[in-house]
């Protein structure tokens, strides 16, 4: 059963990209609207490797997917740090706008990159089992050791990008719903978090899926609602 649900996820995102690759041709001066599209680009393969995991079974095949969408992940989520400070500019707020803001941020994304991108390259996996699902992770988390496996084995590096982000998008949505009345980012957002808190021995891997597809969503509709104005766009 969750392997079907996470392939409808895997379709919803699919769409998603296709819906916001099309927006931004309509808009190119949109940054925000950019970003947040390239880490669509496969967003729908991450969610898929989970879904057919199970049907696919552990062997290389499935670790090469594991591998490309780790990478994919560690690679573009700091993106999303930049679509931030995008986000912020594109909705006036003073602060953003002068350059050397967006140019510390890039900074910092990128001190991100080369940190945790080479080290995921090489890092080892753990097969993880939930419901019908298989997959790959660094540390197998209570309750979703395979049988014969042990719950807690790996040792998965930590990086300081994944926590810095989401809550960048979430107090960014936040002050959109304080300052300009658009609440949705920061709903998404705040849901996303709150999934986290859950055991994973009570869902597993399906609630951050689908919410994580909510708030990017959510942020896709944010960055068409506050496009970028002549000024911005030439700054």
């Amino acid at each position: 059963m969750y392997s079907y649900a996470l392939l409808l996820v895997a379709v919803i995102d699919a769409s998603l990209l296709v819906w916001s690759v099309r927006a931004w041709l309509d808009d190119r001066r949109n940054n925000a609207l950019l970003l947040q599209t390239i880490l669509l680009l496969l967003l729908w393969f991450d969610v898929l490797t989970v879904a057919i995991g199970g049907w696919i079974g552990v062997g290389p095949t499935l670790e090469l997917m594991s591998r490309i969408r780790y990478t994919w992940f560690y690679l573009t989520m700091p993106l999303l740090l930049i679509g931030v400070g995008a986000l912020a500019r594109q909705a006036d707020f003073a602060w953003a706008k002068p350059k050397w803001v967006i140019g510390l941020i890039c900074i910092v994304a990128t001190y991100f990159i080369v940190r945790d991108v080479p080290r995921v390259l090489v890092a080892e996996f753990q097969v993880a089992c939930f419901a019908d699902t298989v997959r790959h992770v660094g540390t197998v988390a209570v309750g979703e050791a395979c049988p014969g496996g042990v719950e807690g084995a790996g040792v998965w590096f930590r990086s300081l990008s994944i926590p810095i982000v989401f809550l960048s998008v979430t107090l960014m949505g936040v002050l959109l719903w304080v300052r300009r009345g658009w609440p949705w980012l920061a709903i998404s957002a705040l849901l996303f978090m709150a999934s986290t808190a859950i055991p994973s021995a009570t869902v597993g891997p399906f609630l951050t899926y689908p919410l994580d597809t909510l708030m990017t969503a959510a942020f896709v509709i944010t960055a068409r609602k506050f496009t970028p104005s002549l000024d911005v766009a030439k700054t």
